[in-house]
């Protein structure tokens, strides 16, 4: 058999002279071919590199003759030589990350004197493996001094001519960060750009020349302006930054493919993220297509090998097989690499509750015993809705009875609504404030108020925004001055509170956060070594999130940590305390390693949870 390969109005022609045998139409399909209009035998594909060098090599395997007109071959030794060229650059990569005992390290480390603040060792070892690589990621820890990294690259860049501007894509807490940063490391102000407000203005500034140095948008702002974005990038000479990039890690969602439609627009691109945190083995995959689109570092053949290990529970194999082909194109320091003090989390305080917040607890936790028998007998999905729900309406009691009042998400309404129909919890709910206060709150205001009195801040977390507003009203009126910061407040009032807290001289006093809001991007440890957990959430990647919040490079080397726990006696917190530790413990154990595949689903505890409320 034989085919003939020709390059026909920029697209590959795929030629048989006859019929093929269903398994290799399947693969040709496979590779992204169609089969050309009234014909059996013609197959038209675009130009890429990928897939014409892997088919041909099926070909080949397969026996069958290729023949290539000459402009094909041009294309096809372009093709070869970028190839070549990928693989010589991935053994150099891989060699920097194995040894900086080298004289152009040293050369390097000397060079980078452009920079307006010192470098850690750390830091040094990503920014030279960034500048080699040109497109890379970085999974080093919070805290570590990610930002400071990438400004020192975008500033070799611009001093090279190579680029103009830095575009950050990333949560909203980040743009001010890295304004701060940006000032501290490169010593001027670069005249940030948001591009979340108003559609019009993002509009103008998309079609005028450059403004800024430093633009910053939101993962939906891409998605929602991705054609004025693609012009954008296209005419300009931009790094490329994703920002806690753990977002996009989601093959086929929104602001995935949006993202990755910007990866051809630039040549220097970086994936920031301190917890990649896989749920998958195949989360990696969008990483390294936004970094190499052009170039397939998992090849499909890779990628099918690692389904079958998955669907034959060899996930050793597939772990093994990923590690090999990301290691070359990521830098990561661990929490033991940045010599950090050690943090101190205190045994948590054991409170007893008040009569009528334990009354209500003890009301929910039989309707949970007296419904369980009832429920195995519907739906599974109905089960687990019920099960979330009242996980749920346990934690609200044990952080303020009043957030039993608030809605719960409309998907877990069919577990709820019989939990608290009943006129007499009702009637406690609702008049709650009129007779009791929660006995958490009062060793709450203790902890503060004694640190206040040894000049020491403090730094709440609450998982609830009526929590927040109780206990930011309790402490104003034992004269703490206080401030809250959730999804309702501003970035810029964000940022003003922020270097208010940082501020060793201010008399900003306690902050009060929640951490779905502020446990990402934010550094609060220049002034306060303190922090107290009210009530936890369930989801582990952010209570480490805003562990970090006080310990990270540039404060916590020489002063300690502290972290101290409320929890209410026989109490769902201490489920909650005792499965979330259970969880970041073994993801701190992979996190120390060089291996970044591992699964923390939160979802499948939730039954789990439900089960042992031995209670």
């Amino acid at each position: 058999m034989e085919v003939s390969i020709q390059l026909i109005n920029n697209k590959f022609s795929l030629i048989f002279k006859k019929n093929l045998p269903s398994s290799v139409r399947f693969q040709i399909e496979y590779f992204g071919f169609k089969l050309k209009n009234n014909s059996e035998n013609e197959f038209i594909g675009d130009p890429k590199d990928i897939e014409i060098l892997e088919i041909i090599d099926y070909f080949k395997g397969k026996k069958i003759n290729v023949k290539v007109s000459d402009n094909t071959q041009k294309i096809l030794d372009q093709f070869f030589q970028r190839k070549v060229s990928f693989e010589n650059k991935i053994k150099l990569l891989r060699s920097l990350k194995d040894n900086f005992n080298t004289k152009e390290f040293k050369d390097f480390c000397n060079s980078i004197n452009y920079v307006k603040r010192d470098l850690k060792d750390h830091q040094k070892k990503s920014l030279y493996h960034l500048c080699n690589s040109q497109c890379a990621a970085n999974f080093s820890v919070p805290g570590s001094g990610k930002t400071a990294v990438v400004l020192s690259f975008y500033e070799k860049l611009k001093l090279e001519g190579k680029v103009d501007a830095i575009f950050v894509i990333g949560p909203k807490n980040c743009y001010f960060s890295w304004l701060t940063e940006f000032k501290l490391t490169l010593n001027r102000n670069p005249k940030l750009k948001i591009l979340d407000e108003n559609r019009v203005e993002r509009k103008k500034i998309y079609e005028s020349h450059l403004m800024s140095e430093l633009y910053a948008c939101h993962f939906m702002t891409v998605s929602n302006d991705i054609n004025y974005l693609q012009k954008f990038f296209s005419k300009k000479k931009i790094l490329i930054v994703i920002d806690e990039a753990h977002n996009i890690k989601k093959i086929g969602g929104i602001w995935s493919r949006a993202v990755l439609k910007l990866s051809n627009l630039c040549v220097y691109k970086v994936i920031l993220t301190g917890t990649p945190m896989p749920q998958d083995f195949k989360d990696f995959y969008n990483y390294l297509d936004f970094l190499y689109a052009n170039n397939e570092i998992i090849s499909s053949y890779e990628k099918a090998q690692i389904e079958v290990f998955i669907d034959n529970e060899e996930f050793e194999k597939a772990t093994n097989l990923i590690n090999q082909k990301i290691y070359p194109f990521y830098t990561r320091v661990t929490k033991k690499e940045l010599k950090l003090s050690k943090p101190n989390l205190k045994k948590p305080h054991l409170i007893k509750m008040n009569p009528i917040e334990n009354k209500i607890h003890q009301a929910i936790i039989t309707k949970i015993k007296y419904y369980s028998k009832t429920d195995y007998r519907k739906n599974i999905d109905l089960i687990r809705k019920i099960h979330r729900a009242r996980i749920i309406r346990l934690r609200q009691t044990c952080s303020y009875v009043k957030n039993l009042i608030t809605a719960i998400p409309v998907d877990l309404k069919g577990g709820d609504e019989k939990l608290i129909n009943d006129q007499d919890l009702k009637n406690l709910i609702s008049s709650y404030d009129l007779n009791e206060k929660p006995a958490k709150l009062s060793k709450l205001k203790s902890i503060v108020i004694d640190l206040l009195n040894n000049n020491k801040k403090s730094l709440i977390w609450s998982t609830h925004l009526k929590t927040i507003e109780l206990i930011k009203k309790e402490l104003a009126l034992e004269k703490v001055n206080i401030k809250s910061m959730t999804g309702k407040t501003k970035l810029w009032e964000r940022e003003k509170i922020k270097n208010e807290f940082n501020d060793k001289s201010s008399n900003l006093d306690v902050i009060i956060a929640i951490p779905q809001a502020c446990s990402e991007s934010i550094s609060l440890h220049k002034a306060c070594q303190n922090a107290v957990y009210y009530d936890l959430n369930y989801n582990t990647a952010e209570f480490l999130q805003s562990l970090d919040r006080i310990h990270r490079v540039g404060g916590s080397e020489d002063n300690p940590v502290y972290y101290d726990f409320l929890h209410y006696e026989n109490s769902i917190d201490i489920k909650v305390y005792e499965r979330v530790f259970q969880k970041a413990h073994r993801q701190n154990e992979v996190i120390e390693q060089d291996n970044l595949t591992f699964s923390l689903s939160d979802d499948e505890d939730w039954d789990d949870l439900y089960n042992n409320l031995n209670i």
